[in-house]
């Protein structure tokens, strides 16, 4: 086995880098581990959700995550894959505006 690069780590290490969202599919410890991953790979935000429950997520219509910044921590509660989707665009795109 050759391990992978880890591309999202690397994008994020660039000096002009963009806005950097990861996403984590965890078992267990959702928050905990995503925020590791958020800090450990230099995100600035990472989408998370639990993956150990048959009705959200994989094979699932709907699905639940939380979306986690440095300074931020919004429950997104269970909908569906596609309004998931938009709520997730509106608040990155919220995230992109200029302050003032």
């Amino acid at each position: 086995l050759v391990q992978n690069p880890d591309i999202i780590a690397t994008v994020a290490k660039r000096a002009a880098k963009p806005m950097v969202v990861g996403f984590a599919a965890e078992t267990e410890q959702l928050l905990k581990h995503a925020r590791a991953k958020l800090e450990r790979k230099g995100l600035d935000m990472i989408v998370a959700n639990d993956v150990s429950r048959a009705d959200i997520g994989f094979g699932a219509d709907a699905n639940e995550a939380v979306l986690l910044s440095r300074d931020q921590e919004i429950e997104l509660g269970k909908c569906s894959k596609g309004q998931l989707a938009r709520h997730l665009i509106k608040l990155f795109a919220q995230q992109l505006k200029p302050a003032g």
